[in-house]
């Protein structure tokens, strides 16, 4: 049967989003340019920008798309937790783990250039808003979070995410392995207690 337009449409917008995010951990945001990400998903230079007005609303898009499959990820790895282990070091791991995936770097790559592109600032803002808020929603209900007052989630949550973040820039340069258990058993260590 033949595929409508619309089917052609998102699975063009797809494989652009998949060259965006690949393009992007493989040479960074500075070298993936409209033209290297349209070949990397074998369409037109042109293309990108039937579906997305400018560059910046690419990289929004993508990294929307990120967003999306981290929380997938991570969505699925709390719901496969065995009962017997400790939830908050699980979660943590979890969490350490994404934060440290090839994947997140796109994350790390667009912030960093958001802080002197104000265009790509403006559109990256809401996206990350949205995505901060999908995190708190999802960790709210994840085992090990009952732990954590319900008015201290919103920080622990942060000073978690800022860790592991921080944590994975400077694995790529420096690695430490003998802190990244060390760091997970310290925060459970620190967020479990009342």
């Amino acid at each position: 049967m033949a595929r409508t337009q619309q089917q052609r449409r998102e699975e063009t917008v797809a494989r652009l989003l998949d060259a965006g995010i690949d393009t992007i951990v493989e040479v960074g945001y500075a070298r993936a340019s409209a033209s290297v990400i349209a070949r990397r998903a074998k369409v037109s230079d042109g293309a990108l920008f039937r579906h997305f007005p400018t560059m910046s609303d690419f990289m929004a898009a993508t990294a929307h798309e990120v967003a999306r499959r981290q929380l997938e990820l991570g969505s699925k790895l709390v719901a496969q937790i065995p009962a017997e282990q400790p939830p908050l070091h699980a979660v943590l791991t979890i969490l350490r783990d994404i934060a440290g995936s090839d994947t997140n770097t796109v994350w790390h790559e667009l912030l960093v250039a958001a802080r002197t592109d104000e265009k790509l600032r403006g559109t990256l803002q809401t996206v990350l808003a949205e995505y901060v808020e999908n995190i708190y929603e999802t960790a709210k209900s994840a085992p090990g979070a009952e732990q954590i007052p319900d008015d201290a989630l919103a920080v622990v949550l942060a000073v978690v995410l800022n860790t592991f973040d921080g944590a994975a820039i400077v694995r790529r340069v420096l690695p430490q392995p003998e802190l990244e258990d060390a760091r997970i058993d310290l925060l459970a260590e620190l967020f479990s207690r009342r």
